[in-house]
């Protein structure tokens, strides 16, 4: 089952909802997503969403990927420098602290072994996509 399959199935079951937010995380504006499931909610900043994206599931890719890229980042300075954002800023520092603190609250929304089973999922689906790409450029030479 793909990643994507998984992520849709994974909100069904758990009535977890995402949309984007209006909300202001701690003075800042960020592009924010906000997690829904029955009355717990979770705001996180997110630079993955894109103007295309509009469908829950879409948004919970983007959130993903955001998350995916915050823990294979070993410190502040790697993860602005993904993004080019200016590391003397308190905004940035702000953010970063921000989606530290939403990638453990959306953990908690849906359960660590769900969250992990899914992270793992999105992980290999890219390693195929990537080799399948190889393959397809190998092909046309």
């Amino acid at each position: 089952m793909a990643f994507q399959d998984e992520l849709a199935t994974m909100m069904e079951d758990l009535g977890v909802n995402v949309v984007v937010s209006d909300d202001v995380v701690k003075g800042e504006e960020w592009p924010t997503l906000l997690f829904t499931r029955d009355d717990d909610q979770v705001t996180m900043p997110c630079r993955m969403i894109v103007a295309d994206q509009t469908t829950p599931l879409d948004l919970m890719k983007a959130a993903f990927y955001a998350i995916q890229h915050f823990e294979e980042c070993d410190d502040f300075l790697e993860w602005a420098e993904i993004y080019k954002l200016d590391v003397g800023s308190n905004m940035v520092w702000n953010e970063f602290r921000a989606l530290d603190a939403a990638q453990w609250q959306v953990q908690d929304l849906i359960g660590e072994d769900i969250f992990r089973k899914l992270m793992t999922g999105m992980v290999i689906e890219q390693a195929i996509n990537m080799a399948w790409g190889g393959f397809v450029r190998s092909q046309s030479d």
